[in-house]
């Protein structure tokens, strides 16, 4: 069965939640993986990474598209790659799981910008530069983000969901929601609130010298 006919796709249950844009080093050890793998590569095809939390027996219906970027085989055939997130897909129908999980699958796509999309993405913006401000003059140490904060109202979203939310749960909520601008309005919200937070430490700080 091919792999990378219509929407089919190879699944890697993971405890992470991927976002596309973002980066994702793994490594393949265990025996179906390898051979899953191998024939990504073969076929220089995707494969999807779902978040399973460990616990569960089931994953979570919608996750990310993963390509490989680099990829370092070792003697015993395991491997360690480096994988970047490309497009959100929803899983239709499980169609093999073994040795490894094979589903059809619908790719998802954002519902659009908008001009309330773009205020947000000037209003999460300015609240990660004040972030990154009050952490520094919180611990005398300058912060910097690394790399650029995109300007595209999707890709922010993303950008925001995949490096400022520690919690898989809450990131798979974000991964899930169709709207950029929903998605923009809860990140908004939650920098918002650890913007106040910071502020709080700060000014407690300096009134006790």
């Amino acid at each position: 069965m091919s792999q990378s006919n219509g929407n089919t796709l190879p699944l890697f249950p993971l405890p992470v939640v991927l976002f596309p844009g973002a980066e994702l080093p793994l490594h393949i050890f265990e025996d179906r993986y390898k051979l899953m793998i191998g024939k990504v590569l073969d076929e220089q095809a995707p494969f999807g990474v779902v978040f399973w939390d460990g616990e569960s027996t089931s994953v979570a219906e919608t996750g990310c598209t993963a390509m490989i970027s680099d990829v370092k085989k070792f003697d015993d055939g395991r491997m360690n790659l480096m994988t970047m997130g490309e497009r959100r897909f929803k899983i239709v129908d499980v169609i093999q799981e073994q040795p490894y999980i094979i589903a059809t699958i619908e790719y998802l796509e954002d519902n659009g910008t908008s001009e309330k999309a773009d205020v947000l993405v000037k209003d999460i913006a300015s609240v990660l530069k004040e972030i990154l401000r009050l952490s520094s003059k919180l611990v005398d140490k300058e912060f910097e983000i690394q790399g650029t904060i995109p300007e595209d109202p999707v890709e922010l979203s993303y950008w925001v969901a995949a490096n400022f939310y520690g919690s898989p749960d809450d990131q798979q909520e974000l991964l899930e929601m169709s709207g950029t601008e929903a998605r923009l309005k809860e990140e908004l919200a939650v920098l918002d609130s650890a913007r106040k937070h910071l502020a709080a430490k700060v000014s407690l700080k300096d009134a006790l010298g």
